[in-house]
């Protein structure tokens, strides 16, 4: 499972991929297995590749930190009395085997409560879509910015979105700020029927803002959608319109 994780999402450009820290997070438990970080690292092998490193390195402080309190805590003398003189430790590669094996069940578990989580308020039968991630972009540079709920949604021409993973790259509108945003996509404005979400650092290249963000879409009906950007440090929110095909 280990290697299949590692082989079979290749992302090199890697669109949508969380930043270090959010990885970092997730290996060392802090943050939940339905975070759309985890949703992503099932899908992405360079992700999933520097989630495991940073989880052997996390386990393996903790041991330290045990061996070290129980070093401390216990006296020689009984330590020596205490432990048989057949008795060996495992060896260290097996350790690290089992290290591995316990972060793909991690990894695994994660993406599949997410994944639940997302869709169990649907009492509908969907047809998934193909699992196979798809690229796409959405250009916002020169679309108006209506905010909140009460405003009309900006008018966007053609745009559209396949019902799959989706590794989306998102030119934000014009005067838009660098940071980190959230994408969403629901089926109303107040976010209630969530559909997607997802995370990405924007960035100004040549005078534009953008990003990439993974969306996975494929339990989406074929359809009309909002498609709205999140700005984390102050909230806000501008909707614009969507077609899932």
């Amino acid at each position: 499972m280990n290697d299949f994780l590692l082989e079979a999402f290749p992302n090199p450009e890697r669109k949508g991929c969380p930043d270090e820290s959010t990885l970092k997070a997730l290996a060392e438990n802090r943050l939940p297995l339905d975070d759309p970080a985890g949703l992503h690292v099932g899908s992405c092998s360079e992700c999933y590749a520097e989630y495991r490193h940073y989880r052997l390195d996390w386990k393996g402080a903790k041991e330290a930190e045990s061996a070290n309190a129980t070093s401390v805590s216990v006296p020689n003398d009984i330590q020596s009395s205490a432990i048989p003189l057949g008795t060996k430790r495992p060896p260290a590669r097996s350790r690290g085997s089992f290290l591995v094996a316990a972060a793909s069940v991690l990894v695994i578990c994660g993406a599949a409560i997410a994944y639940r989580y997302q869709h169990q308020t649907s009492t509908a039968p969907v047809q998934i879509a193909s699992s196979a991630p798809v690229d796409a972009k959405v250009d916002l540079f020169n679309a108006p910015t209506l905010r909140g709920v009460d405003d009309d949604a900006a008018p966007l021409q053609e745009v559209s979105l396949p019902a799959a993973v989706v590794h989306l790259s998102v030119t934000l509108p014009r005067f838009s700020q660098s940071g980190r945003y959230e994408v969403v996509v629901s089926q109303d404005r107040g976010g209630s029927q969530l559909v997607a979400k997802g995370f990405g650092t924007a960035a100004d290249t040549n005078g534009k803002v953008g990003m990439d963000v993974t969306l996975d879409l494929r339990a989406a009906k074929a359809g009309s959608y909002f498609l709205a950007t999140v700005r984390g440090s102050d909230n806000g929110t501008y909707y614009y319109p969507l077609q899932v095909k």
